[in-house]
């Protein structure tokens, strides 16, 4: 059986390490000390996932071991192990970074639970951290000396953009991650590494057209009139006006353009209808789509992502390709993206 993860236990009672050990031995791989002295000498980051520590224990207690710890590895996730009448230092040491604090003698039920929920939390940001540095590499493929200068003219309007819509930034990284792993789950993944690298790069400037729309109108916190709807709709065709004169990005503006079109023709610029829409841009309209409803925006809070699986399976053969819905809804519904 795979261990899911390496924790831990410092206490200078025996009986606690064996017990900790006995509860955690068949999920985790248990490293047990006595001492805070003994687990510093021989420290190094990123050995454990999780920490356990008493915080009673002679030469070196568990608040000063969090400290050290945390200076070491501040990825380690701390949890402290605390007796009766010492529940006071416990919220003092969450204040100092540790996650959470059981109880002797504790619940193995919520100790158990506690551990599972704190390890899970930090490998989905891990699976964050290397999916932005994924795509950081796979924007330095792009290194030819006219890239860099196109790049750092986009970088510079996309800093632009974020001045005027502070969502757009987070959420164009985001959308851009999202269609390549829609397009990894659908199989149509299979071009060449700097084509991917252009793929997931032009995804990430859907919303570059942005530049040229009111802040009063990205901002407004109520329903858009007509007139403010219509002037909306104008960022695809400005997004792709300001992405033509780029030959390498030539075959991949039509993301930009045609990420508002829908399924049934009824959506924008072009009115495109099915397969006549670019299927990299019915993709990142699947992708944008979701990432847009799990986010707070002026006029709405997020929706659960339940909520917005639900929508997207409401909108096949409206809004969305149906095949594509479905790879995506499965995607999702098998990620622990967005919960």
């Amino acid at each position: 059986m795979n261990k899911q993860g390496k924790i831990l236990i410092v206490d200078d009672e025996l009986g606690v390490r064996e017990s900790l050990k006995f509860i955690l031995k068949d999920k985790y791989d248990i490293f047990p000390f006595d001492s805070g002295k003994e687990v510093i000498s021989s420290f190094s980051p990123g050995a454990y996932d999780l920490a356990l520590l008493d915080i009673k224990m002679p030469e070196m207690t568990g608040i000063e071991l969090l400290k050290r710890l945390k200076n070491l590895d501040p990825e380690i996730i701390v949890i402290m192990v605390t007796g009766h009448g010492t529940l006071e230092t416990a919220q003092a040491a969450i204040n100092l970074g540790a996650s959470g604090y059981v109880s002797k003698p504790f619940d193995r039920h919520e100790l158990e639970k506690m551990i599972e929920e704190n390890i899970q939390k930090k490998k989905r940001r891990e699976e964050e951290r290397l999916k932005l540095v994924s795509l950081e590499e796979a924007k330095k493929q792009l290194d030819s000396e006219v890239r860099k200068a196109y790049s750092a003219t986009l970088e510079s309007l996309i800093i632009a953009v974020n001045a005027k819509d502070s969502y757009t930034s987070s959420h164009s990284q985001e959308v851009a991650m999202l269609a390549t792993w829609i397009l990894e789950a659908s199989g149509e993944m299979r071009n060449s590494g700097e084509e991917k690298a252009i793929l997931r790069y032009v995804a990430s400037l859907h919303d570059i057209g942005k530049i040229g729309i009111k802040e009063n109108i990205l901002k407004k916190p109520g329903s858009l009139n007509s007139q403010e709807w219509e002037e909306i709709k104008r960022h695809p065709i400005i997004g792709a006006e300001i992405l033509g004169p780029i030959d390498f990005l030539r075959g991949y503006i039509c993301i930009v353009r045609n990420h508002h079109e829908r399924f049934d023709g009824t959506g924008y610029p072009d009115g495109l209808k099915g397969e006549k829409i670019p299927f990299y841009a019915r993709v990142v309209s699947i992708a944008d789509a979701f990432h847009a409803m799990c986010s707070d925006r002026p006029y709405r809070k997020s929706l659960l992502k339940e909520r917005a699986l639900e929508i997207l399976k409401q909108e096949k053969g409206k809004q969305f390709d149906p095949a594509l819905v479905d790879i995506a809804v499965k995607a999702l519904e098998d990620s622990d993206l967005y919960l």
